[in-house]
């Protein structure tokens, strides 16, 4: 039971989060501090949860980390700053439904690479995938403050999340660690990427960078801290197959707060709502049966 809850608790906060990331960016169109904020912030977060959990503090000294702060260079490091661009591009409830495409990729090259079994849910959950993302795709746009090539960039962080979660996979399956010890790991991975990014493209104009849009995506590190927490607890509590359909209703809960809280500048539609559950629908059936 409390594995369910905190399964729905992290879907719940991610979607929170991507609409966080979407209001922060109205106040500063910042996407490569506000990435490095989120990480930042949400590590912080996330070591602070570890800190008061069974494992306590002594978990992040574990030497068989380095894997998953490796990985956070892929993402939340590298995906997050092509998911912040998406959501400034294409809005926060495009950009969530379209990296509910990432299980599928996913599970593609673990399929044919890692050796993992094909079950039939993998095809059925592709069609409905596939179904929604063109029926996104199909969308007008044109009198719109969106950019379609926003979709693409989604899409492109999707794919990296796909590439993260099989190096975390297999990872996970050589090196015994505590799951929000690898989360935290994973974010400060991100942190600094972002962090030497930013020195290298801005230079001296980092710091003043970073200070000015600090306040916009504190509440978007916050939530992004929670939301690995609850998740990777929710993972070590209960199966796979409980936890994964749950957290796949992220972008559903996305649509329903940017709806709430962005209002009509998000342009919410029918169809919007139809393509996040086909991708839902498709991302909970592959992420249950592998």
């Amino acid at each position: 039971m409390i594995a369910v809850l905190l399964g729905l608790v992290a879907a719940c906060l991610f979607g929170a989060m991507t609409v966080a990331v979407r209001w922060g960016l109205e106040r500063v169109p910042d996407a490569e501090s506000a990435t490095l904020i989120t990480s930042a912030v949400g590590c912080v977060v996330a070591t602070c949860v570890l800190g008061v959990s069974e494992q306590g503090f002594d978990a992040i000294t574990d030497s068989d980390l380095w894997p998953f702060f490796l990985a956070g260079f892929i993402a939340p490091g590298a995906a997050g700053l092509l998911f912040t661009l998406a959501v400034r591009l294409a809005g926060a409830a495009r950009t969530a439904v379209l990296i509910s495409a990432a299980p599928l990729l996913a599970a593609l090259p673990a399929f044919l690479l890692l050796d993992e079994p094909f079950h039939i849910a993998l095809a059925f959950g592709a069609v409905l995938i596939v179904g929604g993302g063109l029926l996104l795709g199909g969308e007008r746009l044109d009198r719109t403050q969106f950019r379609r090539v926003g979709l693409l960039v989604a899409l492109a962080a999707a794919a990296l999340i796909a590439v993260r979660d099989n190096v975390a996979r297999y990872a996970a399956e050589h090196h015994d660690v505590a799951g929000v010890a690898a989360g935290a790991a994973a974010l400060a991975g991100a942190t600094l990427l972002m962090a030497a990014y930013l020195v290298v493209v801005r230079r001296g104009r980092a710091p003043a960078s970073v200070r000015r849009a600090f306040t916009a995506f504190v509440p978007a590190g916050v939530l992004v801290g929670l939301a690995y927490a609850a998740l990777l607890e929710a993972l070590n509590r209960g199966r796979v197959t409980v936890v994964t359909p749950l957290y796949a209703t992220e972008s559903l809960w996305t649509v329903l707060f940017a709806s709430m809280v962005l209002g009509r500048g998000e342009r919410i539609g029918p169809r919007i709502v139809f393509a996040a559950m086909l991708m839902v629908a498709g991302a909970a059936l592959i992420g249950a049966f592998r």
